[in-house]
């Protein structure tokens, strides 16, 4: 995982910002009573702007499900104290989720080096991701995940994470100056429109898609959840929408 737009906060607030992504993930994990994963992570790493570490396979579907809602709201909960530093600071997280074979003997020059990891980075650094962030309101969705196709297949529509497969968007995702292009599926804990953009939430008809099957798309859509200032998150609204301040 990695925090969005990391150098685009002021520099002597970046020392701050990384030795907070431990302290964070710890949280998140301790609120959803999954502490067992954090405590026996494998090979961890604070890079600087993020953190990589390894889990046993078992423990794939909790960290799925609970823990990125719980990361969604442990961020939120720490967006008071960050403005009270500076207006503009804020930490939002992408994270990505794979699974593989992984060498894990003990030996930092050795261990997560391999092709699971580098895809598991590639999967971070997608275009894909950084575009469903975006285009979310970066002051509700703080979270932005995405989990490949064996870990969707197994895991999300195996029925072992208490999630619901449409609640992931199915995207291709790529790293074109790493040549790499994989099938991958993107979840927004809290998901926004920013502009009437889509996020990365359920699936959304373009106008293209409705002219290639005959339909008419009519009206703009929107995804409301709760009120936020002037923006709205939530279930999804198609057809005209006025708001009117009472």
């Amino acid at each position: 995982m990695d925090v969005v737009k990391f150098t685009d906060n002021r520099d002597r607030h970046l020392p701050e910002l990384s030795a907070m992504i431990p302290e964070v993930l710890e949280q998140a994990f301790s609120r959803c009573g999954q502490d067992r994963i954090w405590q026996e992570k494998r090979f961890p790493e604070l890079p600087g702007d993020g953190y990589v570490f390894g889990i046993m396979p078992q423990y794939l579907p909790f960290l799925i499900h609970p823990f990125l809602d719980s990361l969604q709201t442990t961020l939120w909960e720490r967006l008071s104290s960050l403005r009270a530093l500076d207006r503009a600071l804020t930490m939002r997280l992408r994270v990505s989720i794979h699974v593989g074979p992984v060498y894990d003997r003990g030996d930092p020059l050795r261990d997560r080096k391999g092709k699971t990891t580098n895809d598991a980075f590639r999967l971070l650094d997608s275009d894909q991701l950084r575009e469903a962030m975006a285009h979310a309101e970066p002051d509700v969705t703080l979270v932005g995940a995405i989990i490949s196709e064996r870990i969707f297949q197994d895991v999300v529509e195996g029925g072992y994470a208490a999630i619901h497969a449409s609640q992931f968007r199915r995207v291709v995702a790529e790293v074109l100056d790493k040549n790499f292009r994989q099938d991958a599926w993107i979840y927004l804990p809290r998901p926004t429109f920013l502009n009437g953009v889509p996020g990365a939430a359920g699936v959304h008809t373009t106008d293209k898609q409705a002219a290639s099957t005959g339909e008419q798309a009519t009206g703009a859509s929107a995804v409301f959840h709760e009120r936020v200032g002037q923006a709205f998150t939530g279930g999804t609204f198609h057809g005209d929408f006025n708001y009117r301040e009472s």
